[in-house]
């Protein structure tokens, strides 16, 4: 099997497992690594998701009438997202969270544009997002059909 391209979105180390090409359009598969103290925050976007719990023990944020309810998830465990449902997730734990992440080939492009390279030998963690960097994923995911919500 091929090594494949690493990428870092917002502080989250995604390695793709299957890309669009490998499922004829139908899906992606990544594998992603969400170092202590790093999350998403908040947002929709008109794609199906869903997450497989590998390591760690991540909180994910479901929308509901009185706010974002966050739930903590235990490996083994898949959490779906339905297209435009409010979510989020994050890692507020001292270990490394390891999930594994299906979703559309829509989702994979916003991925892969919004995604800075990583070396596939890196031993080093990741920084924290700059504002910069934040303010360029922000851009590139409007253009994806995603809204982040608004600080809380």
């Amino acid at each position: 099997m091929k090594q494949r391209e690493k990428i870092e979105v917002l502080g989250v180390e995604l390695e793709w497992k299957l890309t669009a090409d490998d499922t004829g359009h139908q899906y992606c598969v990544l594998s992603a690594a969400v170092p202590p103290g790093v999350g998403i925050p908040p947002h929709q976007h008109p794609d199906q998701e869903a997450f497989y719990v590998l390591d760690g023990t991540p909180e994910f944020g479901f929308e509901t009438p009185h706010g974002l309810d966050w739930r903590r998830a235990q490996p083994g465990e898949m959490v779906n997202i339905l297209p435009n449902a409010m979510h989020g997730f994050r890692n507020l734990t001292d270990q490394t969270v390891r999930v594994l992440i299906t979703c559309t080939p829509n989702l994979g492009r916003f991925f892969e544009d919004a995604g800075l390279p990583i070396a596939l030998d890196a031993s080093r963690p990741l920084a924290p997002p700059t504002p910069v960097q934040i303010h360029r994923v922000l851009e590139i995911a409007q253009r994806y059909g995603q809204r982040f919500a608004p600080p809380a």
